[in-house]
C-alpha cells in the first residue's frame, strides 16, 4: 500500500470515529488552497497561531499524495485536534444532524413536532423507568448519545412494544434479527426487551451502518428498511446528504421513519422537547424461589412499577433460576434487605387431562378447601390448561405466575406478506398454526396469498 494509501486510510477511519460521537459540525472552506479564506476559517474558529501554521504544512504537504479532497480532511483533522467543538454528543443530537439542509431540518422539525407532540408526556413518562441504563450502554458503545431518539419513534419507549411484523422492545428487534446479533431469549427470559443487551446490540448494529453508508440518515434508513434493500436502491439512485431528505430512494414509510428522528434531534437541541432525568437504577442478584411482586411490595414500590424497571421478565416468580433485576437506586439497600421475606407464598399448578381438584391438592401437599379458597372464581369443573392458585410447597411441581405487564395473548390483524405461509406468521408471533387457523376459520390447508388479512393471537415470547 502506499503512503498516499496509508495516511488516507488511517484520516478516513480517524474522521468517521469523530462523526459518529459527534465531533464534526463546521465544513471547511470550499478549497484549502484559498489562503484567505483558510486564515478566515481558523480566526473564526479562534485557533492559536500553532495549529494555523501547522494546518498550512498539513495542507501543503498533502498535495504530495491527493491533492485537495485529502488536504481538506487533513485540515478538518488539524481543527478537531484542538478540540474546537462547542458541542458534544453528550449534550446535544449533532451527530444526526450533521450534513442536514437548514430548510430540511425545519421540514423535519415541522413534521416531529406535529405528530409526537400529543405523545410527548407518554414518551417521557415511560424513558424514566429505562433511559438511564439505555444512555449507558449507548456509552459503553462509544455511539452517539443522540441515539437515544430512536427508540422514541421506534416504540415510544415502551419496552413491551410488539409491532405486526412481530418486533418486539424498545428498538423493535424482528427475531431473526435479535438471535443473529447474538440476543438469546427463552420462555423466562425475553432479551428483546432486556434494556442493556438490546441496546448494546442496536449501538453495535447501527454503528455497522453507518460505516457502511457513511452518513446518518441512511444509516437509520438502513436500520428501518434493512441494509441491503437500502444498498441495492442506492445502486439504482445515488444519494448523498446534500440532496435532501425527500430524495432518499427508500419507501415513503422509510423516508418518514428518518425524517421524524431527524426532527426530533432538531426539536430536542432546540429545547422544544426534552427527556426528563431518568431514575438512577442498580442491579440486584436473586437466588430462587422469589417473587418479583412480594419483593417489590415488601420495599414499598407502587404495583407494577418492578416490571417496568425490568421488562425482559417474562414471569413474576422465579422458582428455580437465579436471576438479576434492576431496583432505583434510592430502593436498593431496602430491597437488598427484603429478600429473605421474598419468598413466593403462592404458585400455580396447571391442570392436565384427568386431574380433579383432589388429585391436584394431594400432588401439592394440601387439601381441596384450601385449593377452593384460593381459587373461588374458578369453576369446579376444570379445563385442560386451566391454572389454579396453590400454595407454594411443592415448586418442583408448581408454574410461576407472569410478569403482569405482558398480556398472554395479544389479537393482532396482519397482512399477508410475499413468501408468508402459517408457519412463518405462526413462528414469527411466538404462536401455532393450529391457533391461527382457528381464529381464522381456515384449514390447516389453506394457501394464503399475499394481502389476505388474519387474525392473530400474538403471544410476547421468542418468535
Amino acid at each position: 500500500m502506499t503512503m498516499h494509501r496509508v495516511l488516507r486510510a488511517s484520516v478516513t477511519s480517524d474522521l468517521r470515529a469523530k462523526s459518529r460521537a459527534g465531533l464534526i459540525y463546521s465544513t471547511l472552506p470550499p478549497s484549502v488552497f484559498d489562503l484567505r479564506s483558510l486564515k478566515n476559517f481558523f480566526i473564526h474558529k479562534r485557533c492559536d497561531h500553532n495549529t494555523f501554521f501547522r494546518a498550512l504544512l498539513i495542507a501543503g504537504a498533502s498535495t504530495l499524495f491527493s491533492g485537495p479532497v485529502w488536504a481538506d480532511t487533513q485540515l478538518q483533522r488539524a481543527a478537531l485536534s484542538n478540540d474546537l467543538t462547542a458541542t458534544t454528543y453528550a449534550t446535544a443530537p449533532k451527530p444526526l444532524l450533521y450534513g442536514i439542509s437548514a430548510s430540511d431540518l425545519k421540514e423535519a422539525k415541522r413534521v416531529a413536532e406535529q405528530r409526537y407532540a400529543s405523545r410527548w408526556e407518554l414518551v417521557s413518562e415511560r424513558s424514566r423507568f429505562v433511559r438511564h441504563r439505555l444512555v449507558e450502554g449507548l456509552k459503553q458503545q462509544s455511539a452517539p448519545l443522540s441515539l437515544q431518539i430512536i427508540p422514541v419513534v421506534e416504540s415510544t419507549y415502551n419496552p413491551y412494544a410488539l409491532s405486526h411484523s412481530g418486533a418486539v422492545g424498545l428498538w423493535q428487534l424482528m427475531p431473526k434479527t435479535a438471535i443473529g446479533l447474538g440476543i438469546k431469549s427463552d420462555k423466562k427470559i425475553d432479551g428483546r426487551r432486556a434494556i442493556e443487551s438490546s441496546t448494546n446490540v442496536a449501538a453495535q448494529y447501527l454503528l455497522e451502518l453507518y460505516d457502511r453508508f457513511d452518513n446518518w440518515p441512511l444509516a437509520i434508513a438502513a436500520y428501518n428498511f434493512g441494509p441491503n434493500a437500502v444498498a441495492a436502491r442506492l445502486r439504482k439512485n445515488q444519494w448523498d446528504i446534500g440532496d435532501g431528505l425527500q430524495a432518499l430512494p427508500v419507501p415513503d414509510v422509510t423516508k418518514d421513519y428518518v425524517i421524524h428522528i431527524i426532527g426530533l434531534a432538531g426539536l430536542i437541541e432546540e429545547g422544544v422537547f426534552a427527556l426528563p432525568d431518568p431514575i438512577k437504577t442498580l442491579p440486584v442478584h436473586l437466588q430462587p424461589p422469589v417473587d418479583i411482586q412480594l419483593l417489590a411490595s415488601l420495599s414499598g414500590m407502587e404495583k407494577e412499577e418492578i416490571f417496568h424497571f425490568n421488562p425482559s421478565l417474562n414471569q413474576a416468580q422465579y422458582l428455580n433460576r437465579p436471576i438479576t433485576i434492576h431496583v432505583p437506586e434510592v430502593l436498593h439497600e431496602k430491597v437488598q434487605d427484603n429478600i429473605a421475606h421474598a419468598g413466593p407464598r403462592f404458585v400455580y399448578a396447571t391442570v392436565k387431562k384427568g386431574d380433579s381438584m383432589w388429585s391436584i391438592a394431594k400432588a401439592h401437599h394440601t387439601n381441596v378447601k384450601t385449593v377452593k379458597q384460593l381459587n373461588q372464581r374458578s369453576s369446579s369443573m376444570l379445563k385442560i390448561g386451566q391454572k389454579l392458585k396453590i400454595p407454594a410447597t411443592q415448586l418442583a411441581k408448581a408454574s410461576a405466575n407472569i410478569n403482569p405487564l405482558i398480556p398472554s395473548s395479544r389479537r393482532v390483524r396482519y397482512r399477508v406478506r410475499t413468501g408468508d405461509s402459517l408457519w412463518r406468521i405462526a413462528n414469527r408471533f411466538g404462536t401455532t398454526v393450529k391457533a391461527i387457523t382457528k381464529v381464522n376459520n381456515l384449514s390447516r390447508k389453506s394457501y394464503i396469498h399475499t394481502g389476505d388479512t388474519l387474525w392473530v393471537l400474538a403471544r410476547i415470547r421468542p418468535g
